[in-house]
């Protein structure tokens, strides 16, 4: 199985554990984490700001069978999500990628977007890895960076303002039959209480 159609392996673990209704998957690719979810009878929204991987993530759920899946290209900053509500929200490469004033945002979207309760699973790059470098925010427009990495104290902080974080971990390399992970990425699962 290539490996853009394998699950996170914090998704998997993470449905082993949780009787979910609905989900939501930002920067979902070409679906593999959507798929994953509708296969398993979650009813789910997946989104992506490039066409081409929405077309793909399609054809792949087309393929699998995966039918409780809906799929929409589009920047997540002009969707209209005020009516939604999702048990999990899942990313799994957008935060890292943002601008620091994007960040806030983005931070009021996943929180208004989610059930009492519900659980956001974030995948970021992790400072002092090979994904990105960590720099401040004013580092980050200087450079003109297209992404930055996090420490695991940086993220609590950061998402702690609106989510209780679950669990925060670095990442492991993994890729086999059923799921995939990177050591450079940091998994993190924050719930809203």
């Amino acid at each position: 199985m290539k490996y853009n159609k394998l699950p996170d392996k914090c998704v998997v673990e993470f449905m082993k554990k949780h009787k979910i209704k609905n989900a939501c998957e930002f920067g979902c690719g070409e679906g593999r984490n959507a798929i994953y979810l509708a296969k398993n009878d979650v009813e789910t929204e997946a989104y992506d700001l490039s066409e081409i991987a929405i077309e793909n993530a399609r054809r792949n759920a087309g393929e699998s069978r995966a039918e409780k899946v809906v799929f929409q290209a589009g920047n997540i900053f002009e969707l209209d999500l005020t009516d939604k509500r999702f048990d999990l929200v899942i990313d799994s490469g957008i935060f890292h990628h943002l601008t620091p004033h994007r960040r806030l945002q983005y931070r009021d979207i996943v929180s208004d977007i989610l059930t009492e309760n519900g659980y956001f699973i974030l995948l970021c790059f992790a400072a002092g890895e090979d994904g990105a470098d960590e720099v401040d925010d004013y580092e980050f427009y200087k450079r003109r960076q297209t992404g930055a990495a996090f420490t695991e104290e940086r993220l609590k902080a950061f998402w702690g303002e609106k989510l209780d974080a679950a669990d925060i971990r670095k990442g492991e390399n993994i890729a086999d039959n059923e799921m995939w992970e990177s050591e450079y990425l940091y998994v993190c699962v924050f719930q809203k209480a």
